[in-house]
């Protein structure tokens, strides 16, 4: 018989009490996520060079050191979210997680994150994350074939742009409003 490495599959099936391992694990990022964004010096110049990398680069914020840091974070957490993955499907497949793109690209729009950058908070990607994990369970609970899941997703996808788009629009339109009142009263 083949000993399982028990310390390993508690990681993705253990619990503490009563909630899962994954759940402290995922809070444990969200918490630190959400400070090194929003509290941090780094935080602050990785919103600068998302939103717009030349006037970033012009205050003195280096784009490319910046870059390479997210972009080493983003693989720390990636690796993190595999070694629960493999520990929860007890078996460690590169492609475990294949499939999960548009549902990570989902939540982060719900949660309201620009995809041109510079915009969003960590908070808002959890919430979202919840909504898709909502949708997709409604799906199955629905029975509905896996085949129509992706074309839900960019349904949700759609309104999500569209009504974070609204919100732009609104926003451009009250300030002509008010170019226009002050031009008047000049």
């Amino acid at each position: 018989t083949i000993m399982e490495p028990k310390p390993f599959l508690e990681i993705g099936v253990g619990k503490f009490l009563g909630i899962p391992i994954p759940i402290y694990i995922m809070m444990l990022l969200v918490v630190a996520s959400h400070v090194l964004l929003k509290h941090t010096a780094f935080g602050r110049r990785a919103i600068a060079v998302g939103a717009n990398e030349v006037a970033a680069k012009l205050t003195g914020v280096n784009p490319d050191k910046t870059r390479i840091i997210v972009y080493t974070i983003s693989s720390v957490t990636a690796t993190i979210a595999g070694i629960v993955m493999a520990s929860l499907t007890q078996q460690a497949y590169a492609m475990n997680a294949s499939g999960y793109e548009l549902d990570v690209i989902t939540a982060i729009v719900v949660g309201g994150t620009s995809l041109m950058g510079g915009n969003g908070s960590v908070i808002g990607a959890l919430i979202g994350a919840v909504m898709v994990g909502f949708i997709n369970n409604g799906l199955n609970l629905l029975d509905m074939p896996s085949a129509y899941h992706p074309i839900a997703t960019g349904i949700v996808i759609l309104v999500a742009l569209i009504l974070n788009q609204g919100s732009d629009i609104a926003s451009w339109i009250k300030r002509l409003r008010t170019l226009g009142k002050a031009r008047e009263s000049a």
